[in-house]
């Protein structure tokens, strides 16, 4: 028997089709250097197999990628924040073994009183959950306060405590924040080991998440790719997985111990906040088609199921039994979509953790189809962005809808802006000019969420603390308003053009977007007082509007 005819018998392996058959749906033999079906029937384009990557290679490539572009940050970051300046002495090059590095500084360093430690992490916690804290509060602060030595095993890493203790300095408005800052820097540069990698990831996120609020934007990047890093390198993208071959048990490889239930929620919530992190800070940076994002990455498909509250996991709520795959591909392709939207086929409620991952992925999605229309597509490459505009914008309609209308809690809130914030991102693409109706649409319902929260907020403490909200939340506040803005801009062209024709125009609607304007960047202001992103994004908005 041929070689051909063998082949010919035998299925290819995904991504062994030649090009030519690929684009005209048919099936490939397979035989090179030129496949039965170009010999048949001779094509205008040569028969050619574009060569792909196993999904290991994939992965390993992308976390080659972030970690080079964590390197590169942090050179940058090195040089701007703290040249020449040093927390502890450097190990002399005798002693330079990692763990007697990191014995020696948990030694140098002098914990806050056990008081103050306990009013450091008391003013944190009742925000933990906006700030991306995705471990179990009530372990963490038992642990963070017994009276063992910094850096002991029991208690939680020196890194998060110290990320932890600057939250606590930074809401309390404490003079001592510049020290802890560089605090919680060392010792999440120096924290290495499987036994603390949830720990680590933690630090990570928290302080991207206070970079990212205070207005450090390429720090905050560079923590959330690292969080990024730690998710992908200790598999936390596949627990749970159903895939043969690869190892879905809780004692998932490079992690020490069999976890309980609530540890294995951590690490699914740990997943989702790494992931949603990164992603969310890509959309503030408008970054989302040029940097790296483990939401779409070649090679590493999410098996992990949805976030829950951590609470849901200590009640059982995620069944033993539950194995699953391509969570993001369910979610988004599956005809018709879950309704209710929940973690596993098993689950008969949503949780708001799930929900708001949802949220951002789509927001992600959106910035990631909006960002890669040009005017030069052509014709079946127009066709396929805007089936994908269709399919995605009835996905972003159907989350809406299941959203609920409470917004007392920052998940609540935090979901409905991430969905309102999809829509604008999706129908603001310089293709899709003629739905600016329901841009504008996003827009006001997202503002609109603000003034509900802002007005069912609590009364005021006794004494003055800075507000606090998911960071992101800020910047999708400045998205919207920057959509009113332009609407103002567009209605102010309109009355000039028609003012060189000697026409007066009287535009009561001009006049209420110019009200509507204001008094959404006064919920903003309102919303975010005492928060420095807030603040920074009102600075930008006040400068476009006067100069406009």
């Amino acid at each position: 028997m041929s070689s051909g005819s063998s082949a010919g018998k035998q299925p290819l392996r995904r991504g062994k089709a030649c090009l030519n058959c690929r684009h005209l749906k048919i099936k490939c033999d397979g035989v090179r250097p030129v496949c039965g079906q170009c010999q048949r029937v001779p094509k205008d384009d040569e028969c050619e197999v574009l060569e792909t990557k196993s999904r290991t290679q994939d992965l390993e490539n992308t976390i080659l990628q972030l970690q080079s572009r964590i390197e590169e940050l942090q050179s940058n970051t090195c040089s701007v924040l703290y040249p020449g300046q040093q927390i502890y002495p450097k190990a002399n090059s005798s002693d330079s073994d990692s763990s007697q590095s990191s014995d020696q500084s948990y030694q140098g360093f002098k914990e806050p009183s056990r008081d103050m430690i306990q009013s450091l992490i008391h003013h944190f916690l009742p925000h933990a959950s906006e700030l991306g804290f995705f471990i179990h509060p009530g372990r963490f602060l038992e642990a963070a306060l017994l009276p063992l030595p910094f850096g002991h095993e029991r208690r939680p890493s020196p890194a998060l405590l110290c990320v932890v203790y600057l939250w606590g300095v930074h809401l309390s408005q404490a003079p001592d924040e510049p020290i802890f800052l560089k605090l919680a820097k060392e010792y999440i540069s120096i924290e290495i080991g499987a036994h603390r990698a949830i720990h680590t990831m933690q630090a990570h996120v928290l302080l991207a998440t206070y970079l990212l609020r205070n207005t450090h934007f390429l720090e905050a990047e560079f923590y959330a790719n690292g969080a990024a890093v730690l998710a992908l390198g200790y598999k936390l993208h596949k627990v749970r997985t159903s895939r043969p071959g690869v190892d879905g048990s809780p004692e998932l490889s490079g992690l020490c111990g069999s976890p309980d239930a609530v540890q294995e929620g951590e690490r699914i919530r740990g997943f989702w906040a790494a992931a949603t992190l990164q992603s969310n800070i890509h959309i503030l940076l408008e970054s989302a088609n040029r940097a790296l994002c483990i939401l779409e990455t070649k090679g590493c498909e999410i098996d992990t199921p949805w976030p829950l509250e951590i609470a849901e996991y200590e009640a059982g709520a995620l069944s033993s039994e539950y194995r699953g795959q391509e969570s993001l591909r369910q979610f988004l392709t599956a005809e018709p979509p879950p309704v209710p939207w929940a973690t596993s086929s098993s689950s008969t409620t949503t949780s708001m953790c799930t929900l708001e991952a949802q949220a951002s992925v789509l927001l992600f999605r959106a910035a990631r189809l909006a960002g890669a229309w040009t005017p030069d597509l052509q014709p079946h490459e127009l066709q396929s962005h805007i089936s994908s505009h269709t399919w995605l914008d009835a996905r972003i309609t159907q989350l809406w809808a299941f959203l609920p209308s409470d917004l007392s809690g920052p998940t609540f809130l935090a979901t409905h802006t991430l969905t309102a914030a999809a829509a604008i991102k999706l129908h603001s693409s310089p293709g899709m000019t003629a739905q600016q109706t329901t841009c504008v649409a996003a827009a006001r319902a997202l503002i609109s969420c603000l003034r509900s929260s802002a007005s069912s907020s609590s009364m005021p403490p006794l004494i003055p603390t800075p507000r606090v909200g998911p960071p992101i939340v800020g910047a999708l506040a400045f998205l919207a308003c920057r959509i009113l803005l332009d609407e103002v801009g567009r209605s102010r062209a309109f009355r000039a053009v028609w003012a060189e024709l000697g026409v007066g125009v009287e535009d009561a609607e001009a006049a209420g977007e110019e009200v509507e304007l204001r008094e959404g960047m006064g919920v903003m202001s309102a919303w975010g007082e005492g928060d420095p992103l807030v603040g920074y994004y009102l600075g930008k908005l006040g400068r476009e509007y006067e100069a406009m």
